[in-house]
């Protein structure tokens, strides 16, 4: 957090508005629990050039603007959450490291199965009391398939996005 300065914190408030951007109005909404978007690509380069804590703001700041301009169900502080708590998984494994494709598969696993898969799961059955089994089992397909393209996305871009973004820091 020590190294935060203007240019960065423009930065992440460009990774807010295209996160915002990518979810609310580029997301495809499945029902009222799934979602196909590619927001993952701001909040994981978020993360590989400001670090897990910055980031992990930025993408909690990023839901709850994003909920405010285009609500798609109640407010709930624990997706809120996950998104920060995504944020920090991928800082963790990608900030100030080499972005090898076993990183980013280990980073994507861990951040899938805790924050999308188990988190997510607990937030639905929560706010609609729908047995957890079956949420859990229905999450997988969809949370299976998200995991394949956004390791396959971070592979062919991740690395060369990053490497520009770290230059304006220079």
């Amino acid at each position: 957090m020590k190294q935060l300065n203007t240019k960065k914190l423009a930065f992440l408030a460009l990774m807010v508005a295209m996160q915002i951007v990518f979810t609310r109005t580029l997301g495809i909404d499945l029902g009222s629990v799934q979602r196909i978007s590619f927001s993952f690509i701001p909040v994981t380069l978020a993360s590989a050039v400001a670090g897990p804590i910055p980031s992990g703001i930025a993408a909690a700041v990023a839901d709850i603007i994003g909920f405010f301009t285009k609500p798609t169900g109640p407010y709930f502080p624990g997706f809120t959450f996950n998104a920060f708590l995504g944020a920090v998984i991928y800082g963790y494994f990608f900030y100030k490291k080499e972005l090898t494709l076993k990183r980013i598969i280990l980073a994507n696993v861990v951040a899938t199965l805790v924050v999308n898969v188990c988190l997510g799961t607990v937030w639905v059955h929560m706010l609609t009391g729908s047995p957890y089994g079956p949420l859990f089992t229905a999450k997988l397909p969809f949370q299976g398939l998200m995991l394949v393209i956004k390791i396959v996305v971070q592979a062919l871009i991740l690395k060369r996005l990053t490497d520009e973004a770290a230059r304006l820091f220079r």
